[in-house]
């Protein structure tokens, strides 16, 4: 079932019916799988949304998986440590890919009829997971596409984080899988993998920032530093505000930010996880994969700032000096790296220990550029 495209099943649907209606919920018969036959990482949405109904309709079947969200998608792959194998979201989400496998947990696409209108998204995935009729239509599609998983997943990440959402599809797992083991309220294992729940990049979701940032003093920052903690991550220290590459293709331009991938330990499956940390080998604001060094052997890095406006923490580059409408906000390293080598641009760069602010530098005039870490 994880070949690139649509996909043939309608065990929901019966008299080759492509609609089912069961009281205020209705479901579409859509089902498809998108990205890598022999994915690592298996993403799960919900269910599709409004944008990728409407995506699937206009007929560009690689267009529609997280359509309107994919940059916020990487963002979420980035802050749990997932590579893409040098793949960019979209190339991933083809049947070029080499990574990533992608799908929703309902594979059709399902709404539900609030004040005379069909909803696909705000609250319908917590209602989802309380209701008769997607309940049994999510245990149907676990049975059907998740047992057993393909071999060569080692990651299953599903994409929602509200305590409801969490707590009914574990609960299902939990029949499903002989195996099941909790982790932590945000993770289990299950067929020797491990699954975690991660924050939904839809742009309706209010409490993805803090979810990235991944804070401890926030409820999403705390689930997200869980995430990382049951995917084997563990450091001595936290690190409160970090981001990341995360490539924005031509056509889908939000940006956004998230950790880079660190080292890690294997997983071990307990009861409950009080704490989790999210480890870098350096301060997770700095690049990770080149630094500068000035004529005199001054190394400085490049480093994420806060845009006081937006709230978005990226790295900053300027053609016309310490101006906002002369900058530039980057997420993705290597677009920053590829900026930097053209000499066009300065770089807000700074010491690893601080010593000095954040300034503006020029690559190639007056630093030459290190492809490897400062530390």
């Amino acid at each position: 079932m994880n070949q690139h495209g649509w996909q043939p099943c309608r065990a929901c649907h019966q008299g080759g019916q492509d609609m089912r209606i069961e009281g205020d919920w209705h479901l579409r018969a859509n089902p498809g799988y998108w990205g890598a036959q022999a994915p690592r990482v298996l993403v799960l949405g919900f269910s599709k949304g409004a944008t990728q109904i409407a995506a699937a309709a206009g007929g560009q079947f690689d267009a529609v998986a997280f359509a309107g969200m994919r940059p916020r998608l990487k963002a979420v792959l980035d802050g749990l440590g997932l590579e893409l194998d040098g793949q960019t979201i979209d190339e991933a989400l083809t049947a070029s890919g080499r990574v990533l496998g992608a799908a929703s947990l309902i594979r059709c696409g399902l709404s539900v009829m609030e004040n005379r209108q069909l909803k696909s998204s705000g609250t319908i995935m917590p209602k989802a997971a309380k209701a008769p009729f997607p309940l049994q239509a999510m245990k149907t599609c676990i049975g059907r596409h998740l047992n057993p998983l393909p071999e060569s997943v080692e990651t299953v990440v599903m994409l929602g984080t509200t305590d409801a959402y969490v707590k009914g599809v574990k609960g299902l797992m939990r029949e499903q899988f002989s195996d099941y083991q909790d982790v932590n309220d945000v993770a289990f294992r299950a067929q020797g993998r491990t699954w975690v729940f991660a924050s939904h990049p839809s742009g309706a979701n209010g409490t993805f920032g803090e979810w990235v940032a991944g804070e401890r003093s926030t409820e999403s920052g705390r689930k997200r530093l869980l995430a990382l903690a049951a995917l084997g991550y563990s450091s001595n220290s936290l690190t409160t505000r970090a981001s990341a590459p995360a490539r924005v293709s031509a056509t889908e331009t939000r940006p956004v930010s998230t950790p880079p991938p660190v080292s890690r330990t294997p997983p071990k499956p307990t009861s409950s996880v009080s704490q989790a940390s999210a480890p870098t080998r350096l301060d997770a604001r700095f690049a990770q994969t080149f630094h500068l060094v000035s004529n005199e052997g001054r190394k400085v890095v490049p480093v994420r700032m806060k845009n006081q406006d937006t709230g978005l923490v990226a790295f900053r580059l300027a053609k016309m000096g310490n101006t906002k409408d002369g900058q530039r906000e980057v997420t993705d390293e290597a677009e920053l790296l590829r900026l930097c080598e053209t000499g066009q641009y300065q770089v807000r760069a700074q010491p690893l220990d601080k010593s000095a602010p954040a300034n503006f530098v020029r690559p190639l005039l007056n630093h030459r550029i290190v492809r490897s870490p400062a530390a």
